[in-house]
């Protein structure tokens, strides 16, 4: 593994979450594989799926209006690269924020991601995106707009 591979795969993880909370979505587009293993089900349940990356940002997009502001804090970023993929393990903490939310304005998530990327002409891109829940504070309603 090259310092510089994974200096770039942290950076991609680091854009990542701030691309979501300056709502530049065609910049998380551009960091994003043309479908994605995706896994959040420890939030909402369901079951894992397949997604265009298109439609992933269209879901973040459409949540977002909703809000005031996020604030996605994802820390110990810990890649480790084969050739042209990577696996990475980071911490997070996502606070979620909407005034107007009856029960109050804020909704916080924390607990661990896990991401697939793999080289793609000169950068890396996410192709996979996991979330395991280990706790939950405040107003889901943040969230869901009701």
């Amino acid at each position: 593994m090259s310092e510089l591979d994974s200096a770039s795969v942290r950076d991609t993880i680091s854009r990542y979450g701030r691309f979501i909370d300056d709502r530049d979505w065609a910049a998380l587009a551009s960091i994003l594989a043309e479908t994605i293993e995706f896994d959040f089900t420890s939030l909402w349940g369901g079951e894992p799926e397949t997604v265009p990356g298109t439609e992933l940002v269209a879901r973040w997009r459409d949540m977002s209006e909703r809000l005031d502001a996020t604030q996605h804090l994802i820390t110990g970023v810990l890649p480790e690269i084969s050739g042209d993929t990577a696996t990475v393990a980071a911490s997070l903490m996502a606070v979620h924020r909407r005034m107007n939310a009856t029960g109050g304005p804020l909704w916080t998530v924390g607990g661990t991601y896990r991401f697939g990327l793999r080289r793609a002409a000169d950068r890396w891109v996410i192709d996979a995106l996991s979330l395991r829940v280990a706790w939950v504070d405040g107003n889901q309603a943040v969230i869901s707009g009701a």
